[in-house]
């Protein structure tokens, strides 16, 4: 199968954590984001991996590259403009249009699941259906409300997208960052800019195409999107790498696979992940959850606290910190 990453955001919500790099090459966890959707999608055997690029281009490249594994023949596609959902999928036909069903993720999809043959078993699904798109959703607190969602009947039929039922039997569900579509699709995207949803799959509902939602309720999906989320995510699954079961065990799996050597030490209240490459003082104070990336630097005396050091950050003798995501653009002194 062949699978497409969205990666051509310009992550603005997440600066100045992206002022120098896309959203994907971020480190959570201490792998690349785009680490994430990929360990995923190769649960479906990935022969071809396109990732679009737009924003910072270069780092999206080498992120990819560090992650995806010998085997799968990467490509990437690269936005002049930013194209959105469907216009990346368009971009991207060249290297996609050759299967029935393939596949697209989100660039910052951090998702977990208890499990690990979700994708396999909704892309069984969606062969089954014939239908032209199968989204992966989830609960989600305010979705429909505060945030746009999708809109499904008792089946699992979607009606509509958005904070509106179009019709009052519909519950509304959040869009967890993967999809698989038919090669009909090509017969309805634009050239050009789209958005996925609602420019190109509502139309076609409307139309009479068959469109899914498949609903995981034994998942996790987190949001990154500003500092104070991509703590909080961070925690989350920190506190889920602490548990003995498949969901555990998976994020151990990929961590293993795709990031550099690291250290967990774990307990009720303490939760870290220290990468091998780094240097803390042991004179230096670490308290409750604590993200430490390569050729990171705690030096005596700092004391970090709830903190998530990107690859190159430093904390100065006798830095109190806490409750920050510190890169090595913005050294915590």
């Amino acid at each position: 199968m062949r699978a497409l990453i969205l990666s051509a955001g310009l992550g603005e919500r997440l600066r100045p954590l992206t002022d120098h790099r896309a959203k994907p090459s971020i480190e959570f966890l201490n792998l690349p984001m785009i680490g994430f959707p990929y360990y995923w999608l190769n649960t479906l055997d990935v022969s071809d991996l396109v990732v679009n690029t737009h924003y910072q281009p270069a780092s999206v490249r080498a992120a990819a590259q560090k992650v995806v594994r010998p085997g799968t023949n990467l490509h990437f596609t690269e936005e002049a403009e930013i194209l959105g959902s469907g216009g990346g999928i368009w971009k991207a036909h060249p290297h996609l249009q050759w299967d029935d069903t393939f596949a697209v993720a989100n660039g910052d999809g951090v998702v977990a699941f208890d499990d690990p043959d979700t994708l396999k078993t909704m892309l069984k699904f969606h062969r089954d259906k014939k239908v032209l798109a199968t989204l992966l959703v989830c609960p989600l607190e305010g979705v429909g409300t505060r945030i746009p969602g999708v809109w499904m009947d008792p089946y699992g039929e979607v009606g509509n997208f958005g904070k509106a039922a179009a019709k009052p039997y519909l519950s509304c569900f959040h869009y967890a960052s993967f999809m698989l579509l038919s090669k009909r699709i090509w017969d309805y995207l634009p050239a050009g800019p789209s958005n996925i949803l609602y420019e190109v799959l509502q139309p076609q509902i409307d139309r009479g195409e068959k469109v899914f939602g498949y609903k995981s309720t034994d998942m996790r999906w987190f949001e990154t999107g500003n500092a104070a989320d991509f703590l909080n995510a961070s925690r989350n699954c920190l506190q889920i790498l602490g548990n003995e079961n498949q969901m555990a065990r998976s994020m151990m799996d990929l961590l293993l696979k795709h990031s550099p050597p690291f250290q967990r030490q774990s307990r009720l209240d303490r939760l870290h992940l220290i990468a091998d490459q780094s240097d803390i003082s042991p004179s230096a104070s670490l308290g409750g959850f604590l993200v430490v990336g390569e050729n990171c630097v705690i030096e005596p005396g700092a004391s970090v606290e709830n903190c998530v050091l990107l690859p190159g950050a430093r904390v100065t003798t006798g830095t109190v910190v806490h409750d920050r995501v510190i890169s090595a653009n913005s050294p915590a002194s």
